[in-house]
């Protein structure tokens, strides 16, 4: 298995083949070297790490590719897109881990509007900030809390400190506890490739903690409009819905639920393994789950 990582080499040193070894490359969309090449070069300086994907860095995240034997990708998305770097391309959505987010959320007296994530997201939050700072004038007892970027801060000015907090980029193992800070979750997204890449993990950790969310349907087309979130592909079309939800308890812990319903039944990681299970048995020649169909790109 050669999996991807921002800190790695490019990952060719698996060890000599033989006939019980099959080279796998697990990818996700911070590896895909188009897309750090947009980033680098559309000149909004919207990734952090845009400076280490050189060329030549890109070109061996591409020969890594075509060298295994297979690929499995998080969305369809990248799956079509990396056909082209190696025909046998598989696609696993991502499922989660529920147990990581058993977690009692506090009791609190406002309620939160929060976003959490990595890099590359400044150009797709921004606009939507507007929208949360006119909730947080109509509604003083609200706060935006942002975790793994310091959006808040940016209305710092505004509102205070007491209302706006930024928590940085920290372990993948610590946001779930850090996302537990949060009410209503946002979910905004751009129309590059970028973002078309991505999957829908944001709305997923949201359910799993039973979050309501307000997200954009370019990425999150697993959200059920009216029932396990609100779709807008717009901040003007967001602004309703963050209203609805932090004026209404009711239906902010309906939406939550029924989100949770929907991780815990078609997400969670022991029915998502499946799909890796018949990848698995298919690389090996081995006969195919007819309960399980492989997942082919």
């Amino acid at each position: 298995m050669v999996h991807r990582d921002r800190d790695a080499e490019a990952g060719l040193a698996v060890g000599p083949r033989d006939r019980r070894l099959r080279r796998v490359s697990q990818l996700d969309s911070r590896d895909i070297p188009e897309l750090h090449r947009w980033s680098r070069n559309s000149g909004l300086g919207d990734h952090d790490y845009r400076e280490e994907y050189g060329e030549e860095r890109l070109r061996d995240l591409e020969l890594a590719m075509r060298v295994c034997d297979a690929m499995i990708c998080s969305t369809p998305f990248l799956g079509r897109r990396y056909r082209a770097f190696n025909p046998t391309t598989y696609v696993c959505r991502n499922g989660l881990d529920l147990g990581r987010y058993a977690l009692t959320l506090p009791q609190r007296d406002a309620v939160h509007i929060g976003w959490s994530g990595a890099t590359g997201h400044r150009a797709s939050v921004r606009p939507w900030l507007d929208v949360v700072a006119a909730v947080m004038r109509e509604r003083p007892a609200t706060r935006f809390v942002s975790i793994g970027q310091p959006f808040a801060r940016a209305l710092e000015k505004e509102f205070g400190a007491d209302r706006c907090l930024s928590v940085p980029f920290t372990t993948l193992d610590c946001y779930p506890a850090a996302m537990a800070s949060i009410d209503v979750a946002i979910a905004p997204a751009g129309r590059s490739n970028f973002f078309r890449g991505k999957s829908d993990l944001r709305f997923l950790e949201s359910g799993a903690l039973r979050h309501a969310i307000v997200a954009d349907p370019t990425v999150y087309t697993e959200v059920e409009h009216g029932v396990t979130g609100y779709l807008a592909e717009t901040p003007a079309e967001a602004l309703p819905h963050l209203l609805e939800l932090v004026e209404d308890t009711a239906l902010r812990e309906r939406m939550g639920a029924a989100a949770r319903a929907y991780v815990e039944r078609e997400r969670d990681m022991r029915v998502m393994s499946r799909q890796w299970a018949a990848v698995l048995r298919d690389l090996v020649g081995r006969e195919p789950d007819p309960a399980e169909p492989v997942p082919r790109s």
